[in-house]
């Protein structure tokens, strides 16, 4: 039988304690699955505050250059279906540092970029290569992914709670269906 709402408040005699059980437990899952909006919520918030002030850090204390390729990026690689993989490689490269400094070292590239070509690079504050700043939708997205994702395994955890529970009782109920068969079977007159 399936749990309806209503069943838990109902007087009527057919519907059995199990019956009324789950149709608590229905509306329990269901208020616990909304209440947890609020603290998802929330921590997703923090995440995203969290991100842009690591974003803010980082606009700050990076500074954008222009690296000249000293040497061939290496070639694209195939898979073995054909199609290129999109890739970064490392490649020498040479820049200016905060300060006038000309440095050489390894960068990141795009794969099959041949010597001479320009990259734009990051730079930190002693003027070594280092990732791009993160932005403020690196910041939305991790914001989100924590809050959905805390969500999501809320609700993973009470529907699994729920359903443990929903088996019990309709084991429960098997066995009661079995013994009333059962009962019913020593009563009926023989023949």
């Amino acid at each position: 039988m399936r749990a309806l709402p209503g069943l838990w408040y109902t007087r009527n005699p057919l519907v059995r304690w199990s019956d009324r059980l789950e149709a608590a437990l229905v509306i329990g899952a269901v208020l616990l699955a909304l209440l947890a909006i609020p603290f998802a919520a929330a921590a997703g918030s923090a995440a995203y505050a969290e991100g842009r002030e690591r974003a803010a850090e980082q606009v700050a204390n990076r500074q954008e250059a222009t690296a000249v390729l000293l040497a061939d990026a290496p070639p694209v690689q195939v898979r073995l279906d054909g199609v290129p993989m999109d890739e970064k490689v490392e490649a020498t490269a040479r820049w200016t540092a905060p300060g006038g400094l000309i440095r050489e070292g390894v960068v990141t590239v795009d794969a099959g970029l041949a010597t001479g070509n320009e990259v734009r690079i990051w730079l930190d504050a002693s003027g070594h290569p280092v990732d791009a700043p993160a932005t403020a939708d690196d910041a939305l997205s991790r914001g989100i992914g924590v809050g959905a994702g805390l969500w999501v395994g809320w609700l993973t955890l009470v529907t699994g709670i729920f359903l443990m529970c929903r088996a019990a009782l309709a084991r429960g109920r098997a066995a009661e269906w079995a013994r009333e068969w059962q009962r019913m079977a020593q009563d009926r007159p023989t023949a």
